[in-house]
């Protein structure tokens, strides 16, 4: 009996062991997986912070949306505005095409008649040209004429006043 209850103790101390063992392992796996479950949950503080934070500011960024989109509804109505402004632009500019078109051809006729009075004017540059000369010809001799004018005139001013004295003294001889 000494043999058998020496290997029941044996198997009872071998079995407890092994579950020592097996205990001491889960407990080591179980630690690791703690261990990892603390740092996913500073993790998720962290986040969780960070989130808090963030919601902190929430209400000044509603605020802030609240107070700017009257501006943004401004500027929008100003950009409908200066579409519908663009809009009668580009009528008002098709309407000053036509314009345009239809002046075309008067203008045409205008131009036309400017090129003949240049050509009429350019023709009338010779004739002008020989009647320039001929004035300046007229205007020498006239310049060598008024001397002579301006004599004749002392002369016949002269003559003017001897006639007038002797028609003061009678005729003696007669």
């Amino acid at each position: 009996m000494f043999r058998l209850s020496w290997a029941i103790a044996l198997a009872f101390t071998i079995a407890l062991l092994s579950g020592i063992l097996i205990v001491t392992r889960d407990l080591s796996i179980t630690n690791d997986i703690f261990k990892d479950g603390v740092m996913q949950a500073k993790t998720v503080d962290k986040t969780t912070n960070d989130a808090l934070t963030g919601a902190k500011e929430l209400p000044p960024a509603n605020a802030a949306i609240n107070q700017g989109l009257p501006h943004v509804v401004g500027v929008l109505d100003s950009l409908t505005r200066a579409d519908h402004t663009l809009g009668e632009l580009g009528t008002q500019l098709h309407a000053l095409g036509d314009a345009l078109k239809s002046a075309d051809a008067p203008l045409g006729g205008i131009i036309d008649a400017g090129q003949s009075a240049t050509d009429q004017a350019n023709a009338a540059a010779v004739p002008a040209e020989q009647i320039v000369h001929t004035l300046a010809d007229a205007d020498a001799k006239v310049q060598a004429l008024a001397p002579l004018l301006d004599q004749s005139l002392s002369l016949g001013q002269t003559i003017d006043s001897k006639l007038r004295i002797s028609l003061l003294f009678p005729v003696v001889g007669e």
